[in-house]
């Protein structure tokens, strides 16, 4: 019985072209660096390395979108992650609320490791909405930008946008309908 152990060779499909990581290796190699983070300046040359790591980041890079993305991600994200200093408990709580994740029963290490992969998407995805948004010369670029992280925020950090709503300062307020008006408040 142990003979069929030892005699077993699985079937693995490896990437076409040398030095090309799979999609998901790509995205724990991009995780594992963005734990070795130190500080925001580090944060924002791991934006820029990202962009240049995947094929939707690539296409973005160079554009007049690119420097929008950083400023806009660096703002959203980097206050997530240890560089600001701050409670782990409390970043990692409101990092956790913000994906919607459950992260109970994970070791400390695995809800870091399970947070930044979060982010590593959430990255790649907002490149992935811009170039598949059409030209990418169209519209205002800061335009653009937000539009693709409201609409990847619907699906992968739906906490995002409700830490937006309740954001005090914010352009606009809240507003009621009475008949045939419409009542802004707070505003």
């Amino acid at each position: 019985m142990t003979s069929r152990l030892l005699a077993y060779r699985p079937e693995m499909e490896l990437p076409e072209t040398p030095g090309v990581l799979p999609l998901q290796e790509d995205a724990l190699a991009l995780a594992a660096q963005l734990l070795e983070l130190q500080g925001p300046a580090q944060f924002d040359a791991f934006l820029a390395h990202q962009l240049g790591a995947t094929a939707a980041g690539q296409q973005v890079r160079g554009t007049p979108l690119e420097g929008p993305l950083r400023q806009l991600l660096g703002k959203v994200l980097a206050p997530l992650l240890p560089l600001h200093g701050g409670s782990p408990q409390a970043l990692k709580r409101r990092a956790a609320a913000i994906f919607g994740m459950e992260l109970e029963g994970l070791s400390p290490e695995d809800k870091e490791f399970e947070l930044a992969r979060q982010v590593v998407h959430l990255i790649d995805a907002v490149n992935t909405a811009l170039v598949q948004d059409g030209v990418l010369g169209a519209r205002d670029p800061r335009t653009r930008v937000d539009a693709a992280l409201l609409q990847v925020a619907r699906r992968a950090a739906p906490g995002l946008l409700r830490q937006a709503a309740q954001t005090p300062g914010r352009d606009g307020g809240h507003w009621r309908r009475e008949g045939g008006h419409i009542v802004v408040l707070d505003c």
